[in-house]
């Protein structure tokens, strides 16, 4: 498994798949200097490719609980059902002491983008051997992280291919 990247020093050349690539500089492209895009500045007709990939994840102020915003079609698929609007911990009865859950905080609380190579972190009814996962911090006043982006592409493919 690649160790989580948070961090300044993240490129895409650590990335394998090219959605996650292409996604990662299409929201470095959408920062201000060193203000974080906002939602607003994340257009899906820039995106198609990517699109069926994302989701967004906003976090509660009040209770620390991250609900689905946006949860893509091929992630619908791989989910086998329609998340969007509800709750993580929900969806998913491990989450709130999952590596999951770790890294959206840490997105949240650093700003930075975190990338993984891996197994699944999470639960999911079609067995995977494979996550690629990019998350993408963004924040209306380009400094305080108010929802993540997600990008998520899963493969069979081992860690070592």
């Amino acid at each position: 498994m690649q160790d989580v990247m948070i961090s300044r020093a993240l490129t895409s050349a650590r990335m394998r798949s090219p959605l996650v690539r292409e996604a990662y500089a299409y929201w470095a492209g959408k920062k201000r200097g060193d203000l974080l895009p906002a939602r607003a500045d994340v257009d899906p007709v820039d995106i198609p490719r990517i699109l069926p990939h994302i989701s967004l994840v906003e976090r509660e102020a009040e209770t620390g609980r991250y609900r689905y915003r946006l949860f893509g079609s091929a992630l619908v698929d791989i989910l086998g059902k329609e998340p969007t609007g509800k709750y993580l911990d929900e969806i998913y009865p491990d989450f709130e002491l999952s590596e999951s859950r770790r890294y959206r905080d840490q997105v949240f609380e650093m700003g930075k983008p975190s990338h993984r190579i891996g197994r699944p972190s999470l639960r999911f009814p079609k067995d995977f051997v494979t996550v690629e996962r990019l998350y993408l911090p963004l924040a209306e006043n380009g400094r305080r992280v108010d929802m993540v982006m997600g990008v998520l592409v899963f493969s069979m493919d081992s860690l070592e291919g």
